[in-house]
């Protein structure tokens, strides 16, 4: 089963609008240093520091797979927010569709797709292709809805139906279409969720040409998503209502629970999913601890213990070591100000 459905408009009366009708209307400066980014910034990957930062976080990833005792295929991407050295395992795994020849993430999204589908909707509206304004309507569900507030309860509450209405409202070529655009060329969109009005393989079979649900991603798209989310988070209100919805996640049984071990009043801006009976327990996620960095983690066919045991492992300890770097690189700091001659403020 995917995350349980719960939206905070659900005693809303089916026709209402989601959102203040007076809302203002929302729109990007041509000043603003809005920059989305469609790769990763190029590090050097020669220098002593990246091999040795590689090396720690993939022993605590090692770490974790035997402390938890997954035994099962899963991928992770952790990057340092502030050097940006990236590095994981699995975190660029695909496969291909033995139906369509095309390549495609080995991961199922299960709900992380919310998280791909905010994104796509966001690129869309800071285009002009789609309205932050407009009251949009969804015919299944009965649903008004302006696309902003859609967003923040489509991740916050992990609503299916908002989920599958903003395919309903794009089609699933669409949304791939922009993913490429983006620079996500691995993870595909295919299908609605089920737990959701009116859900059915034979409806996703006549609507999107397929009897997949959701999305096959990787650990590195969700992470691209992330950083731009990260980096644009103060200068842009789309990238803000991201952030914001992730931290407002209510699901919070994997990476923040880790993270609380180290210290409880860390914020994680993160989206989980789940599918039980494929052994699919996933968390994305942005840990804004000492020293900020990006984790995320798939799992494929592992028991709900190993899964979700595994994750909350690996957010512990990596918090704990970005913590320590941060508290190295102000001593560091410190020290070549006092070898300079001046004093530490």
């Amino acid at each position: 089963m995917s995350d349980p459905l719960v939206s905070s408009e659900e005693t809303s009366p089916p026709g209402s609008p989601d959102g203040d009708p007076q809302a203002p209307a929302v729109e990007d400066s041509p000043d603003d240093p809005v920059v989305i980014a469609d790769s990763f910034p190029s590090t050097d990957l020669d220098i002593r520091e990246y091999t040795v930062f590689r090396n720690e976080v993939l022993a605590i990833i090692g770490e974790a797979e035997r402390l938890s005792g997954i035994k099962t295929v899963y991928g992770v991407f952790v990057m340092d927010l502030v050097n940006n050295y990236t590095c994981g395992v699995n975190e660029k795994l695909t496969r291909v569709d033995p139906y369509d020849n095309m390549k495609e993430g080995y991961f199922n999204s299960a709900s992380v797709i919310k998280l791909f589908q905010g994104y796509i909707l966001c690129d869309m509206m800071r285009r002009g292709e789609l309205s932050a304004d407009e009251v949009y309507y969804d015919a299944v569900t009965g649903r008004k809805f302006r696309l902003l507030k859609m967003i923040r309860n489509m991740i916050s509450y992990s609503d299916n139906n908002y989920s599958n209405a903003a395919l309903r409202l794009i089609g699933n070529q669409k949304s791939n279409e922009v993913l490429d655009r983006l620079g996500i060329h691995d993870s595909r969109i295919y299908g609605e969720m089920s737990g959701a009005i009116g859900y059915s393989r034979e409806n996703n079979l006549k609507k999107y040409g397929t009897i997949k649900r959701c999305a096959r991603i990787t650990p590195r798209d969700a992470g691209l998503i992330l950083y731009n989310i990260y980096v644009n988070r103060e200068t842009d209100i789309y990238m803000e209502t991201l952030n914001e919805a992730l931290k407002g996640n209510i699901y919070n049984t994997r990476i923040p629970v880790g993270v609380a071990r180290v210290n409880p009043d860390y914020e994680v801006a993160h989206k989980t999913g789940t599918n039980s009976q494929l052994g699919v327990y996933n968390d994305a996620g942005i840990v804004y601890c000492r020293r900020p960095f990006i984790l995320v983690a798939f799992t494929q066919s592992a028991t709900s213990t190993a899964g979700e045991g595994f994750i909350r492992i690996l957010a512990e300890k990596l918090t704990r070591y970005f913590d320590s770097r941060a508290q190295t690189t102000n001593q560091e700091a410190g020290f070549q100000s006092i070898s300079s001659g001046s004093r530490p403020g």
